[in-house]
């Protein structure tokens, strides 16, 4: 009995021990932190306004705090979805005292920043006649698969105050996210007022990438798409093609009425365009659901992107579609469905490749 009651004592007191152990291995695995990814940022400045924030050394040091404050947000604007931590770091290499749109010619052409993944050319205000007409901030791709980053003042007379206006860091993790492979998502609004088929306003998802002002997270798309291209430091080149890639080869479609397939419902696709928030009046494509009550939409990507004619319109920006309306019409009722170019293209997330969209009437 002796024996057996310290075998006991000992017992208690070990498994208190291995509890305490097992929670304090758990607790490290899950705070244990993420492997972090840097991006190196050649930044170009205006002389102007490196001079107006008091020279060089103290630019620099507002540049140092400034991006911090978009990696901090970058990350936390991920949500704990993020496979890596994500770490921009600035660079001031130039100093220009000419018109910025000059330098971002000369760098469009210019080879080589081995020790650089992204370019930054900010230019607090506008001193230049030339500039006016690209005022504003924009993300775009040089020589050798090189994205070039433009911060470019909205003013001929007040500096830009990129380190003291609260949304500028947003602004730059916007532009970021471009570089990363994101679209924009405020493309795919369509506004009640330009939409002629059931006069519907539809909105994109909340995301950075749709807008900065007041959001502070990424969607799940732009979240599944910086976590694919991560390792990538210049993913135009490791990605050829990547966006039209993201599309499934197919959408099907299923028709339910009164809870069974329907053969010969009609199917109208109408297609909207960036800058005009609109949908064309005319379906740019139509078809009639099969004896399944099915109908197999095929060759999406190029539906989405670079479509053939008839486009029923003059004017189609970065000639693609950047969502559809689909509608189905049964006896007179209709049914809507709205796919932008976003939500289809998760499907490549999923390894997927056919988008699948279900109607009941």
């Amino acid at each position: 009995m002796k024996k057996n009651w310290k075998k006991s004592l000992i017992i208690l007191v070990l498994l208190p021990f291995f509890s305490w152990m097992d929670a304090k291995t758990i607790q490290e695995v899950v705070s244990q932190p993420l492997d972090t990814i840097e991006y190196r940022v050649f930044v170009a400045a205006d002389k102007a306004g490196v001079e107006h924030w008091g020279g060089i050394e103290a630019y620099r040091i507002k540049l140092d705090s400034f991006f911090q404050q978009v990696n901090d947000f970058w990350n936390k604007a991920g949500d704990g979805r993020f496979k890596y931590y994500f770490r921009y770091v600035p660079d001031l290499q130039v100093v220009y005292d000419c018109s910025s749109l000059h330098v971002e010619s000369v760098y469009n052409r210019s080879e080589g920043f081995p020790n650089h993944d992204v370019l930054l050319i900010i230019d607090s205000i506008l001193d230049f006649d030339d500039e006016e007409s690209a005022q504003g901030w924009y993300c775009g791709g040089g020589a050798g698969d090189l994205n070039i980053v433009v911060c470019r003042s909205r003013s001929k007379t007040e500096y830009e105050d990129l380190f003291g206006i609260d949304y500028f860091y947003r602004g730059i993790a916007h532009e970021f996210g471009h570089y990363r492979g994101v679209t924009d998502l405020y493309a795919d609004k369509i506004e009640a007022k330009n939409n002629p088929i059931n006069h519907l306003q539809y909105d994109p998802a909340s995301c950075v990438m749709n807008n900065h002002f007041d959001t502070y997270k990424w969607s799940s798309y732009a979240v599944n798409i910086i976590n694919y291209t991560a390792k990538s430091k210049r993913p135009s080149r490791d990605f050829p093609g990547f966006f039209k890639q993201m599309f499934p080869e197919n959408i099907q479609v299923s028709v339910n009425v009164n809870g069974k397939r329907k053969k010969g419902v009609k199917l109208n696709l109408y297609g909207s365009r960036a800058w005009f928030n609109d949908l064309i009046a005319t379906p740019y494509r139509t078809y009639e659901t099969d004896k399944r009550g099915e109908y197999l939409i095929t060759g999406v990507p190029d539906l989405y992107d670079q479509p053939v004619p008839p486009l029923h319109t003059d004017e189609l920006p970065y000639n693609r579609w950047f969502t559809f309306l689909l509608e189905a019409e049964y006896k007179g009722e209709k049914k809507y469905v709205w796919l932008p170019e976003y939500e289809v293209q998760q499907t490549f997330f999923e390894n997927k490749d056919t988008y699948q969209v279900k109607i009941d009437f």
